[in-house]
């Protein structure tokens, strides 16, 4: 594994966060629009994103 893995991972999981933060923003706006679903959803990808990275720099030498 190098640099540019966890780069990339790393970008995966800053994005994952700013959906979920953006699904949050819209809940404060919007009390009518029940979006739970799609943020655990988001939470779901969240916590695959941080397994993988975790897996990943185990590997690391």
């Amino acid at each position: 594994m190098d640099k540019e893995q966890i780069l990339n991972l790393c970008d995966n999981l800053i994005d994952q966060f700013t959906v979920l933060k953006g699904y949050i923003q819209l809940d404060k706006m919007n009390n009518k629009i029940d979006h739970s679903i799609v943020k655990m959803q988001e939470v779901d990808n969240l916590e695959k994103v941080i397994n993988g990275l975790v897996n990943l720099l185990i590997t690391l030498d």
